[in-house]
């Protein structure tokens, strides 16, 4: 199949993908292992940071979750460089994360390597998994493995405890707003490992609503109010076997309560979500790598006052079934895997008692990788697969073909790689058909198509600064599918004939003595390039322009303090770039301890107390504190090991 990139793009991508390979030497900044000379065969490269380790030719972010922190898997994620993660509001609310300027429906999210997919779609809400079940968080940005397959800018792999520190952990939270978690997990014997969680808030934050009615006590909405409608309340649970095959269940039940923009008292409008997976799979040692999974998922959309700007009192009740087969094995130097997915997606109008739209997919792929070379270490991949997709009123077949190019260099201590690939995805269901009464639907969405590159370094350095990266991506996208929103809200998705991406990455890392510091940013320009002239040369909506993090910590008599800065700057919600989003500035502090093997935590969240808007009219909380306790207490490590080198 041919892939079509505009004059522009290729130059780019093409400068992106050969200038750090063939001068890798002018590239000094990524996050790898120090490679001895002696060793010219180079295989896997890890090298770990603080907060983050970088692994392979590929940029793949490796995070650990540490339970008194991590209560909030869009709060983990928001700190990586190149993720954006937008909130529609609180612990719990929807929440969504993008890579390098990708939409939140670009990036396919797993769970332990299966594909999450509820609702009709790829897209997951990153609340429908709490990050207390988890050990670590991996983050493929570009290019991945053909065993996990993945979205048009690549993949989240939510990975949980393959063994429990001790027969009995927990964790507890509290905070303001109504904030209240508690997990605990047994391991009943040697193989069977139980899990299970609830978490509440009330979301009730302080904030300026510039929707209320008008007051002439306060005519400019600058007095502020309580936020209504918007609690959340979750049950979850995983249960595992651990023999000759793995057997997994994991389930959660989570409600939402949708407020508005005008923040009405009277407000009625929640969703709520059931989700059960079960899967198979052969241990990660085995031969051949099998694994047959599948997902139910029921949804109910319930709107009786009609508050959210679609028309008409709304009980929906949506349906999705996901399973999928994969199996793989060594054929010689590569890695060959087979791939059957099923999707299925019903809707149903309770009130009228008539059927809404419904649509299956069939999906059939194979993907192949390989690897060779000693000095130059080269790494290819494709993958193909063919779809055909049905609704009640049109039948689309697809071909999907992917090929992927990897190269990596040692060159003292620092490892310089380059990616360049394409992809295709199809819309989801959710965006042809629409998405919980908060979506329009658009049944003439075509698919969208991604060519795309990345260069760059990694280096692991023994000095104050423990660990630098630096790289540069870019994406020529066609048929780019973008969500775009009213003044009233409502989003719907659209095609945009041509796009270009490209922006840069950076981290760095170190410490001395009792201090430690991160810090990372990126930088990235969105181009519509269609030729539709009110929004041509404009950003590509919901993507942010510039993002900054901060982290100091200071180990001081048996505590860790830190203070932590978040910046992003230069998103709008809409094509023609009338709609702007305000700067976000996020101050947190905290300090931790222990109690001999119980651990703590408080935090206080932004301190500056602003409400930053991620979707377009929905606020975020404002000043937060929380404290958390966990048994038994888990260390990040104090510095950067020595990285390592596998041949």
């Amino acid at each position: 199949m041919p892939v079509h990139v505009s004059r522009r793009s290729a130059t780019l991508l093409g400068f992106v993908f050969a200038g750090a390979v063939a001068s890798p030497a002018l590239v000094r900044g990524e996050d790898t292992a120090p490679v001895q000379q002696q060793e010219p065969v180079l295989d896997t490269i890890v090298v770990e940071g603080v907060r983050a380790k970088v692994e392979g030719a590929g940029v793949v972010l490796t995070v650990p979750v540490d339970p008194l922190e991590a209560t909030d898997l869009a709060d983990l994620l928001s700190t990586l460089p190149g993720v954006q993660v937008r909130s529609s509001g609180g612990l719990g609310s929807y929440s969504e994360a993008s890579l390098r300027g990708s939409s939140g429906r670009q990036v396919r999210i797993l769970l332990d390597g299966l594909p999450l997919d509820v609702g009709g779609g790829e897209a997951t809400s990153l609340s429908l998994v709490n990050p207390l079940l988890l050990e670590e968080v991996k983050v493929y940005q570009g290019r991945v493995p053909v065993s996990l397959g993945s979205g048009l800018a690549g993949s989240i792999d939510l990975r949980t405890r393959r063994q429990l520190a001790e027969p009995l952990v927990g964790t507890l939270g509290l905070g303001t707003l109504g904030e209240r978690q508690a997990s605990a997990g047994a391991q009943l014997s040697e193989d069977v490992q139980l899990l299970g969680g609830y978490q509440h808030a009330d979301n009730d934050f302080r904030y300026a609503n510039a929707f209320k009615p008008f007051d002439p006590d306060d005519p400019e909405r600058k007095d502020k109010e309580k936020r209504r409608n918007a609690g959340t309340e979750q049950t979850y649970g995983l249960l595992r076997y651990h023999g000759p095959l793995v057997f997994t269940l994991h389930g959660v039940d989570d409600e939402q309560e949708l407020p508005t923009r005008l923040n009405r008292d009277t407000t009625r409008t929640e969703l709520r979500t059931r989700s059960l997976g079960a899967s198979v799979t052969t241990p990660a040692e085995s031969a051949w790598q099998a694994s047959l999974s599948h997902r139910y998922t029921a949804e109910r959309y319930r709107d009786p006052d009609s508050e959210l700007g679609l028309g008409g009192a709304q009980d929906t009740r949506q349906q999705s079934r996901a399973t999928r087969l994969a199996v793989g094995h060594d054929v010689g130097p590569a890695f060959d895997q087979l791939r059957i997915e099923h999707q299925e997606f019903r809707t149903r109008d309770a009130i009228g008692d008539t059927s809404g739209p419904s649509a299956r997919r069939l999906s059939i792929g194979n993907g192949i990788e390989t690897g060779w070379g000693s000095l130059w270490r080269f790494d290819a991949s494709l993958n193909a697969a063919w779809s055909n997709d049905e609704s009640q009123t049109q039948e689309d077949k697809y071909w999907q073909v992917e090929p992927a190019l990897g190269l990596t260099r040692a060159v003292g201590v620092c490892i310089a790689a380059a990616n360049v690939g394409h992809r295709k995805r199809l819309p989801t269901f959710f965006e042809r058909y629409g998405d919980r009464g908060l979506f329009r639907g658009n049944p003439t969405l075509d698919p969208e198509r991604s060519a795309y590159a990345d260069a760059g370094a990694r280096c692991a350095m023994e000095s104050w600064v423990r660990h630098a990266q630096l790289t540069v991506f870019g994406q020529d996208l066609r048929d780019a599918i973008s969500p775009t929103f009213t003044a009233q809200g409502v989003g719907r998705s659209i095609n945009t004939d041509k796009a270009e991406i490209f922006g840069v990455e950076m981290a760095v890392g170190g410490g001395a003595e009792a201090w430690s510091w991160d810090l990372s940013g990126t930088w990235q320009h969105t181009e519509d390039r269609s030729d539709t002239r009110a929004t041509r040369g404009n950003a590509l909506p919901g993507r942010f322009e510039n993002q900054l993090n901060a982290r100091l910590e200071r180990r001081l008599a048996g505590l860790t303090f830190f203070y932590a800065f978040r910046f992003e700057s230069g998103q709008y919600y809409d094509s023609a770039q009338l709609l702007r989003a305000d700067v976000m500035r996020r101050h947190d502090v905290g300090v931790r301890g222990a109690l001999r093997r119980l651990g703590w935590s408080l935090q206080w969240l932004n301190v500056g107390d602003d409400n930053f808007e991620q979707f377009n009219g929905f606020p975020t909380p404002g000043e937060r504190v929380r404290f958390s306790l966990t048994w038994p207490e888990t260390r990040r490590p104090a510095s950067i090991p020595d990285s390592r080198s596998t041949p």
